[in-house]
C-alpha cells in the first residue's frame, strides 16, 4: 500500500482474518459440522464454530477502530494543516485516505461473510434440532399406541371377553406389536428416515 505502517498492519490484519474466515468457511459450507451418526460430536463442532466466528468478529471490531482512527487522523491533519504542509507530506495522507478507504471496503466484505457463516451455523443447529424432535416425535407416536392396549388389557375388568377367548393373549400380543408398527411404518412412507 505504501501510504503507512499503520494501514500495512491493518492490511496484514485483515488478510489475517480472511484466510481465518475462508477456512471456517470451508469447514462450515463442506459438511465438517453435521455428522449423522455422532449427533453429540455434531453439537461440539457447532460450538466451536459460533465460539470462532465470535473471536473473528471481535478481532474485525478491533481492525475497524484501528482504521476508523487512522483515517479520521489522516482526514484531520489534510483538513487542518492544509497551509503548512507541503506537497510531499500531503501526498502521503492522500494514500493513507485511500488506503483506509479501501481496508475499510475490504473489511465490510469479511463482515459480510462473517454475518452468513453465523447465519449458516444457526441454521445447521435449527437443523439438528428438527431432526432430534423429529426422532422424538417417532418414539412418543410409536410407544403410546403400545402403552394404551396393554393399559386397557392390564386392568383385570371382571367381564373381560377377551380373557376367555382360547387365542386371547396372542391376540392381544398381536395388537401390542401391530399397534407399534403401523407407526413405523406409516413415518418409513412419509419418507421420515432419510
Amino acid at each position: 500500500m505504501g501510504g503507512s505502517p499503520q494501514c500495512d498492519r491493518g492490511a496484514d490484519a485483515l488478510e489475517h482474518l480472511g484466510a481465518k474466515v475462508d477456512q471456517l468457511s470451508r469447514g462450515v459450507f463442506k459438511g465438517g459440522l453435521i455428522r449423522t451418526k455422532r449427533p453429540v460430536r455434531s453439537s461440539r463442532r457447532m460450538r466451536e464454530a459460533l465460539e470462532n466466528i465470535g473471536e473473528l468478529a471481535d478481532r474485525l471490531a478491533k481492525a475497524r477502530d484501528v482504521l476508523l482512527g487512522v483515517g479520521r487522523i489522516a482526514s484531520y491533519a489534510d483538513n487542518v494543516g492544509s497551509e503548512w504542509i507541503t506537497a510531499a507530506p500531503k501526498k502521503r495522507l492522500e494514500a493513507v485516505s485511500k488506503d483506509v478507504a479501501s481496508l475499510n471496503d475490504y473489511e465490510t466484505r469479511l463482515s459480510d461473510k462473517i454475518q452468513l457463516l453465523l447465519d449458516a451455523v444457526l441454521g445447521f443447529i435449527n437443523i439438528q434440532q428438527n431432526e432430534l424432535f423429529k426422532i422424538l416425535t417417532i418414539v412418543s407416536v410409536v410407544g403410546v399406541p403400545p402403552t394404551i392396549v396393554v393399559g386397557v388389557w392390564g386392568m383385570n375388568f371382571k367381564n373381560m371377553p377377551e380373557l376367555s377367548w382360547t387365542f386371547g393373549c396372542p391376540l392381544s400380543l398381536f395388537a401390542i406389536i401391530a399397534s407399534g408398527v403401523l407407526p413405523l411404518i406409516w413415518f418409513k412412507r412419509r419418507g421420515w428416515f432419510e
